[in-house]
C-alpha cells in the first residue's frame, strides 16, 4: 500500500497530483490519501482519487488517539521523530503525525509519496522513519523557490527525490548537493481532442487558466488584453477577483471536467509568468501543457522550466514583466489564424513526443521508486 501525505485534499489547484494517483490506482496500486487539511475550493475538484481518506483527530483527547500515541511513543525512533516535531510544531499537531504513523502501520503502508517539500515533506518523512519504509517528494516550485528550513533534510533523505523540470535539478543540486531525478508532470492528450469552436464575430480570445498568484502574471496579463487595439475577449479561469471583469475579461473556476471545453472556444493561451518579489516562482504549469494538448499555442515566458516545454515553435516566448512584448506576441497571435493552428498543432505533438502525459509521469515514478 502507498501513502500520499498531502497538505490540501481536495483542492482545486492540485489536479496533477490527483491524475497520478488515479493513474497508480488504474494500474492495480492500492493507494490512501493522509490529508492535512483541506480547501474551501475543493467543492469544484471533480478528479479527486476516490481513495479511502485518513484524517487524523484534531484533538489529543480520547483513546483513539491516546492509545496509538502511547504506542508510537515506546519506539526509540518515534521519540527522535516527536523531538524533530516539536522544534516545527505544537504538540497537538506532532501528535497528529503520529497517529498517522501508527494508522498507516496497521493498514500495511510500504511506502509514503508527498508533492511540495513542505508540511507534507515533513510529515512523510517522519511517518516513514516511524515505519522503516522509504519516503519520496516531488518537488515543485513554491516548496524550492520559498523553502522551510527543513528543506535540506527533506532533500537529503527523500528515496527518491524528484523534480518537475531539469531546471530545478540543477537548482536542488547547486544549493543542497542532493541528485534528483526529473519526472514530468503530465495530462492525457485524450481528453483535449474537441474541435474548436469557430468565432461568431472576428475577436481574438484569448484564456488562462491559473490561480490568482504574483508569479503568475495575470495581472499583467488583464492589462494587456485592456490595451489592444483591436476586439478581444479574455477568459481568467480561476480565483482572479471580480474586480478584473470587465467588457474585455470574464472571471471564474470552473472544474476540471470543464476545461477542456473553454480551452476549445479560445484561440490563444496566455501565462506571463513571472518571478515574483518573495522568490516564488512556477516550475512548468500544467495549463500549459493542458492548453498544448488542446491544439492551443500559447503565449508565457522562459523562466524556471518553461522553456522545456514551450519554444517559438508551439507558441510565443516572452520575456517577464514586459508589457511591451507581452502586447506584441498578442498582436502577433491576433494576426495570423494559420500561425496559430501551425503553431498550436506542433504544440500538441510535443506534448507526447517530449513525455508531458500522466502516463509518463507514472512510468517515470514507478522506475524512480524502483519497487514499492
Amino acid at each position: 500500500m502507498i501513502l500520499y501525505v498531502l497538505r490540501y485534499f481536495p483542492t482545486l489547484s492540485e489536479t496533477f497530483v490527483y491524475r497520478e494517483i488515479n493513474e497508480l490506482v488504474r494500474r492495480g496500486f492500492d493507494v490512501r490519501i493522509a490529508a492535512i487539511g483541506e480547501r474551501s475550493d475543493g467543492v469544484l475538484q471533480d478528479e479527486a482519487p476516490t481513495v479511502p481518506v485518513l484524517r487524523p483527530p484534531a484533538g489529543l483527547g480520547g483513546t483513539k488517539v491516546v492509545g496509538p500515541l502511547a504506542r508510537a511513543l515506546a519506539r526509540p525512533i518515534a521519540r527522535r521523530e516527536w523531538a524533530w516535531l516539536r522544534q516545527r510544531y505544537p504538540p497537538k499537531v506532532a501528535a497528529r503525525v503520529l497517529w498517522l504513523a501508527m494508522e498507516a502501520e496497521r493498514l500495511g503502508v510500504v511506502r509514503v509519496h508527498a508533492h511540495f517539500a513542505g508540511e507534507a515533506a515533513e510529515w512523510g518523512r517522519c511517518i516513514a522513519a516511524i515505519l522503516g519504509v522509504p519516503y519520496g517528494v516531488t518537488v515543485h516550485a513554491v516548496d524550492l523557490f520559498r523553502p522551510r528550513d527543513s528543506l535540506p533534510r527533506i532533500v537529503a533523505e527523500a528515496r527518491p527525490l524528484i523534480a518537475v523540470a531539469h531546471h530545478h535539478r540543477q537548482v536542488i543540486a547547486d544549493r543542497y548537493g542532493a541528485l534528483a531525478e526529473v519526472v514530468r508532470c503530465g495530462v492525457d492528450p485524450s481528453r483535449y481532442l474537441a474541435p474548436r469552436v469557430q468565432r461568431s464575430k472576428p475577436v481574438l480570445r484569448v484564456v488562462c487558466v491559473a490561480r490568482y498568484a504574483a508569479k503568475k502574471g495575470v495581472d499583467a496579463l488583464v492589462r494587456a488584453v485592456e490595451e489592444l487595439p483591436m476586439d478581444v475577449a479574455l477568459r481568467l479561469i480561476g480565483d482572479a477577483p471580480a474586480r478584473l471583469a470587465s467588457d474585455r475579461t470574464t472571471v471564474g473556476a470552473l472544474p476540471p471536467s470543464q476545461v477542456p471545453g473553454a480551452l476549445a472556444r479560445a484561440d490563444v493561451f496566455a501565462l506571463p509568468c513571472r518571478i515574483a518579489e518573495d522568490g516564488d516562482r512556477d516550475g512548468i504549469p500544467v495549463a500549459l501543457m493542458e492548453a498544448m494538448a488542446a491544439g492551443l499555442p500559447v503565449i508565457t515566458t522562459d523562466i524556471s522550466g518553461i522553456g522545456e516545454l514551450v519554444d517559438e515553435q508551439v507558441g510565443w516566448l516572452v520575456p517577464p514583466d514586459d508589457p511591451q512584448a507581452l502586447t506584441v506576441a498578442l498582436l502577433q497571435a491576433a494576426a495570423s489564424e494559420a500561425e496559430r493552428v501551425r503553431r498550436g498543432r506542433a504544440g500538441r505533438e510535443r506534448i507526447s513526443a517530449r513525455g508531458f502525459t500522466v502516463a509518463a509521469q507514472v512510468d517515470g515514478l514507478l522506475a524512480a521508486w524502483g519497487s514499492v
